[in-house]
C-alpha cells in the first residue's frame, strides 16, 4: 500500500492506495504515530484509491481514531470505494470514524471537533433565539442532538426551507436550548443558553450546528460532565 501525505492547515491528509492488509499495518501505525507526535491530531484518510481493507487494518484505523481523540482530535475518511465503505458500515465503524462525502465536508468536520465529546442517541433538542429575529422567527425549532461534551453540544437540523442558515447560525449567534438526556434521567429537561460556534452542511437540506454552552446551572453542568464520562466508559472510549 502506498501512503501519500499532505497538510491542509493543521489537518494531515493521508491518501491510501492499494490493499490495506496485515502486512501494511506497521507502516500505517508509524505514519499516524509520527503525526500525533508532531501535533497533528486531526487526520483525514482519503480512500479514493484504496481497493481492499482487512480486519487487522480496520483495527488499526480504529486504534488511530482513539489515539487522535485522546489529544482532542480525531479521524475522518472520505472517498471510500463501495466495497470499503460497505465494510466499514456493516461493522459499525462509521459510528467511530466519520465517513464524509467530500474532502471539504471532512475537513469541516475535523475542524469542528470538540475535545472529549461523545455521540448521543439522537434525542430531540429545541432551540430558539432569546429575542425575536427576522431570519429565525419567535417559535422554537426542533433538531436532533448528535454530540455532547462538557462545554457544548452539536445538533442536526433538517428543515432549512424557510431559513437562511448563514443568518440563523452565524458564529456568535445566541441560542436558547432545551433537551433531554434519557440515559442520565428519563424526564429531566436541561435548559441552557448557548452561542453558535460554527455550522456545516451535511446534506441538501441539513446542517450540523456546534454550540458552546454559555449559561447553565452548576448542578446541570456537573450532570452533563458525568453523562459524558459515563457514556465514554459504556462505549469503551474512556479505556
Amino acid at each position: 500500500m502506498q501512503i501519500e501525505k499532505r497538510l491542509e492547515d493543521d489537518i494531515l491528509i493521508l491518501s491510501l492506495a492499494g490493499d490495506f492488509d496485515t502486512t501494511e499495518v506497521d507502516n500505517y501505525d508509524a505514519e499516524v504515530q509520527a503525526a500525533v507526535d508532531a501535533g497533528y491530531v486531526r487526520i483525514l484518510l482519503d480512500l479514493a484509491n484504496l481497493q481492499f481493507v482487512n480486519s487487522t487494518a480496520l483495527g488499526a484505523m480504529l486504534t488511530s481514531q482513539k489515539r487522535a481523540a485522546q489529544f482532542g482530535g480525531g479521524l475522518a475518511a472520505v472517498n471510500a470505494q463501495p466495497t470499503v465503505g460497505r465494510t466499514l458500515r456493516l461493522l459499525g465503524l462509521d459510528q467511530k470514524i466519520a465517513l464524509k462525502g467530500s474532502v471539504a465536508e471532512a475537513l469541516s468536520h475535523l475542524r469542528n471537533l470538540s475535545p472529549e465529546s461523545v455521540s448521543t442517541t439522537g434525542e430531540e433538542v429545541e432551540f430558539f433565539r432569546p429575542e425575536s429575529a427576522e431570519a429565525f422567527g419567535t417559535r422554537a425549532r426542533r433538531g436532533r442532538l448528535e454530540e455532547m461534551h462538557e462545554e457544548g453540544l452539536a445538533f442536526s437540523f433538517e428543515n432549512l426551507d424557510s431559513l437562511d442558515p448563514d443568518a440563523v447560525f452565524a458564529p456568535g449567534s445566541p441560542l436558547q436550548l432545551r433537551f433531554l438526556l434519557p440515559l442520565y434521567h428519563p424526564t429531566h429537561v436541561f435548559r441552557a443558553g448557548g452561542q453558535v460556534r460554527s455550522f456545516e452542511t451535511i446534506g441538501r437540506n441539513t446542517v450540523l450546528v456546534h454550540v458552546d454552552i454559555t449559561a447553565l446551572s452548576d448542578p446541570e453542568r456537573e450532570a452533563i460532565r458525568q453523562y459524558v464520562k459515563d457514556l465514554k466508559l459504556i462505549k469503551g472510549e474512556g479505556m
